[in-house]
């Protein structure tokens, strides 16, 4: 395999983000930043995430250094951002996670501004993702959408490679274009992965087309930027937490379309908010609906995915056992059920779930996505499933958790020098 994330940019990226990480001035706003949220959750902390707050508040803060670093519009490069603390090419990055972020997914950024003009030129490595966006957003906080192209709607070379132009003029015929407004800030790439052991994210390269209009930018403009924003944003990302931790204990709903939430705005998501006892299970029903890419994932109270490197709490359809029906039932519980299809709380009892819908088709399939959900008693679950429900012994979960890590891994791998 070759991993298009290992690439000069992309590792110059993390030496800036590891040395800015260090820097006094990022540590102080780092406390400022704490003290914002500490502020707005005042005493609706459950005592169960007090151990991982601090950790949180970090990966919130090291978030939009990375964002810092990949927003040179001038100098452009991707930039791999919303991921676990990991270590290669002999140094330690720093974690990302924030803002319900999804572990299916490849996030890149690459910073764009307005008139200045730029070609981008995908290459598929292998199995191409079940679904990839290319977004230009409006805002640091990547919730501003200007534009948005999926990859099912790409015009494409008979090798399935692309090519992608920006700037600020209309499209005027031309396939595969992206036009700037005056607040763009970047290009944003999400490629959501359902089988993480086959497929990789496009190899992706962007290009400035003319001349730089100011020089790269320096580790002092990056910090700069990292403090101000990270800053800035704390109203509009504990909005999204809000929108969870202020539902109604163990409610969900489903939202058809996710215009003006915050995520991806061709999607359909849905949303839930769980308190769950020891023996508790949530048990999610729902119809894939013809979507290129469906999964859950969960979160914590902080808003933060919960370590899908290393335990089960997210499921795509490509990691489920699909009902005879064509619905999928997943199960959250905070221990094994037995099911195959269990989304593991990581012990967490306020459990957050985002499900997502993404390529879907224009005339509604088996009448379109949707969900519903119920607690039970885990004792009850073999009466409340399907009978053709999958279960699983000690020793097939060690093998799917096995197997689970090792598909997670390829994100990691390194390159020879000879690959691209």
């Amino acid at each position: 395999m070759i991993n298009p994330i290992d690439n000069p940019g992309q590792i110059a990226a993390e030496r800036d983000v590891i040395a800015l990480w260090a820097d006094e001035r990022v540590q102080a706003a780092r406390a400022h930043v704490g003290r914002l949220w500490h502020n707005g959750w005042a005493d609706r902390m459950p005592d169960e995430v007090h151990p991982f707050v601090e950790r949180a508040l970090d990966e919130y803060m090291v978030n939009w250094i990375f964002k810092a670093a990949a927003s040179d519009g001038q100098h452009p490069r991707f930039v791999r951002n919303f991921m676990p603390a990991y270590r290669w090419h002999g140094h330690d990055v720093p974690g990302a996670r924030t803002g319900g972020d999804n572990p299916d997914n490849c996030y890149r950024l690459a910073g764009v501004a307005h008139g200045t003009r730029y070609r981008v030129t995908g290459r598929v490595i292998g199995c191409e993702p079940a679904n990839v966006s290319f977004t230009l957003v409006g805002d640091y906080g990547t919730s501003v959408t200007i534009q948005t192209i999926e990859s099912h709607a790409l015009e494409r070379a008979s090798d399935g490679s692309f090519v992608i132009t920006i700037d600020d003029q209309p499209a005027a015929g031309r396939r595969n274009h992206m036009t700037t407004a005056p607040h763009v800030k970047f290009l944003y790439v999400r490629d959501s992965m359902e089988d993480w052991a086959r497929e990789t994210p496009f190899d992706l390269t962007i290009e400035r087309l003319g001349a730089a209009a100011a020089a790269p930018l320096s580790r002092d403009d990056m910090a700069q930027q990292a403090m101000i924003r990270a800053r800035e944003d704390v109203p509009l990302y504990y909005w999204f937490q809000s929108t969870f931790i202020n539902m109604t204990i163990n409610s969900w709903r489903f939202l058809p379309a996710n215009r003006g939430t915050g995520g991806l705005v061709t999607q359909a998501i849905g949303r839930g908010y769980f308190h769950l006892g020891p023996d508790d299970a949530a048990i999610i029903d729902y119809a894939p609906g013809g979507a290129a890419y469906v999964a859950i994932q969960l979160g914590n109270w902080l808003f933060q995915s919960l370590d899908a490197d290393r335990i089960s709490s997210s499921l795509t359809r490509a990691q489920c056992a699909v009902d005879g029906d064509g619905r999928i039932r997943a199960v959250i519980a905070r221990r094994d059920p037995g099911v195959a299809n269990w989304l593991d709380c990581g012990d967490f009892a306020y459990v957050m779930m985002m499900q997502r819908w993404q390529g879907l088709p224009a005339t509604p399939v088996q009448d379109g996505p949707g969900l519903a959900a119920r607690i039970v008693g885990i004792d009850d679950l073999r009466g409340a499933l399907p009978p053709d429900t999958i279960w699983m012994d000690a020793q097939a979960r060690a093998a799917q958790i096995a197997a689970r890590k090792q598909a997670f891994a390829r994100r990691l791998q390194t390159n020879d020098e000879s690959a691209f």
